[in-house]
């Protein structure tokens, strides 16, 4: 019999027993002979059309799921190996250090001992040429005898004077105390990182809004860096490949479009800040309150230097319209490229950072809560602000116009359009005690490369609409 109450049908006994309180029970036959019927048969047919497509859209997801499953799995495996060799490569490092350490002192202690062993030989020669010549002195005089009586008394004097310096000194050994914090620190620790399994949920689509695809870490490490690098600012050529900034080794690094640091540059100074200047040149601000202009055409050269009034200390500079805007703080100067001062603009209220050129107009970075965009005139147009941004220290604009804006305490890139209505944020896997410092916009490959503040490498952050 067919249940109109539950929409079902059921066999005599369940009509029966669980049934009886329904209002609209009716036979198969009444049932059957509906003229709702052939409506519902054909509602079916395409609720099953309907639920067949979205289920096969389902089986593709999840096999693209699986697929970059797969992806994420060879990632980490990679990872994990470079931070095995990493890890071996540092040890072998620090081991080697502390053999050359030993091998200096043993040098040094071995050199002193020798010396010792010549002064007592010296000694002893001497005083058996003296106890010899006091010896064979019984023909003469008693004038001469009482001369060779008193050099003797006074070598045998030094004699002890210099036996008792070295007992003093004691017997010299070589210690090695053994940082146990070291092997302590890697015994107690149980892994390298923590596997997460994380689940996504599809959002709607924003007009303009960038997911992250994949990212790469870049070596940016050269023979000659004496510390770990800090990559405070990052810029690029017309030919796509880009310089950065490596405040701690005083230097500049040119890396091609293949993602290979091809040459360097030593400023011998600090530098807050750089920017693309022409076709093959750039500007590095240093902290000595100068401006270096840098050639590109062939290997990286010095062309000349201007100077800036207090602002070699604060980071950041850009070139637009034949005008240098370099941070000062909590405001910009700008200079004509002879280095004459034209104007200060009052700009942010934490003191500016990193900052960038789009269509002729100035874009920085506020150490508080977001970028703020100056006109060629030097008015301020807009702020891009938003809640997620707590102390703004990078800045980068796509061709498109997306601004990107690095957010410190929370290791996040918000994004805004032009008008400044804020599309997202992204999340990019940032290793723990890395603070990232600057962004850079590589069109040539479509990606964000970020700089840290300590790091040997340069992330390179892939986007997908």
């Amino acid at each position: 019999m067919y249940c109109g109450t539950h929409d079902m049908v059921y066999c005599l006994m369940c009509i029966a027993t669980e049934h009886r309180s329904c209002g609209d029970v009716t036979s198969l036959t009444d049932a059957a002979g509906s003229s709702l019927q052939q409506k519902e048969a054909d509602r079916l047919q395409e609720e099953y059309e309907s639920i067949k497509e979205v289920l096969t859209v389902s089986k593709r997801k999840k096999k693209e799921n699986l697929v970059s499953l797969e992806e994420n799995r060879n990632t980490i495996e990679k990872r994990l190996q470079e931070i095995e060799e990493a890890l071996v490569e540092h040890i072998k490092k620090l081991s080697q250090q502390d053999k050359m350490s030993l091998n200096e002192t043993y040098c040094k202690v071995k050199d002193e001992l020798e010396s010792d062993i010549k002064m007592l030989d010296c000694r002893i020669s001497e005083m058996e040429r003296v106890r010899g010549k006091f010896q064979s002195t019984t023909e003469v005089n008693q004038e001469k005898r009482f001369i060779q009586f008193k050099l003797c008394q006074q070598i045998m004097k030094d004699a002890k004077i210099l036996h008792a310096q070295f007992e003093s000194g004691g017997k010299v050994l070589i210690d090695f105390a053994e940082n146990t914090s070291v092997t302590g620190q890697l015994v107690e620790v149980k892994s390298l990182g923590k596997i997460n399994e994380a689940r996504i949920n599809e959002k709607k689509e924003i007009k303009g809004q960038k997911e992250i695809k994949g990212q790469k870490e870049i070596n940016v490490r050269m023979q000659n860096d004496k510390k770990t690098c800090r990559i405070n600012d990052i810029c690029q050529l017309d030919c796509g490949a880009c310089i950065l900034a490596d405040w701690r080794n005083k230097n500049v690094k040119l890396i091609d479009t293949n993602r290979n640091v091809k040459s360097h540059f030593d400023l011998g100074f600090l530098p807050n800040g750089i920017c693309k200047t022409g076709h093959n040149e750039i500007a590095v601000k240093l902290c000595n309150n100068k401006i270096d202009m840098l050639s590109l055409s062939t290997g990286i050269a010095k062309v000349r230097s201007i100077s800036v009034k207090g602002g070699g200390g604060y980071w950041g500079i850009a070139y637009t319209g034949g005008k240098f805007w370099a941070s000062a703080e909590t405001a910009v100067d700008v200079y004509d490229t002879n280095g004459t001062f034209e104007k200060s603009i009052a700009v942010a209220r934490a003191g500016t950072r990193q900052m960038t050129v789009y269509q002729n107009s100035v874009y920085l970075a506020d150490r508080s809560d977001g970028i703020v965009k100056l006109m060629s005139d030097g008015t301020k147009q807009t702020k891009f602000q938003d809640s997620k941004l707590k102390c703004t220290v990078g800045v980068c604009i796509s061709n498109d116009g997306t601004v990107y804006a690095l957010d410190k305490p929370s290791n996040t890139i918000v994004m805004f359009s032009q008008d400044g209505k804020c599309l997202g944020q992204l999340v990019p896997e940032i290793p723990s005690r890395e603070d990232p410092e600057s962004l850079c916009y590589d069109n040539k490959n479509e990606c964000i490369l970020i700089g840290y503040n300590s790091s040997d490498t340069v992330t390179a952050l892939h986007l997908h609409d």
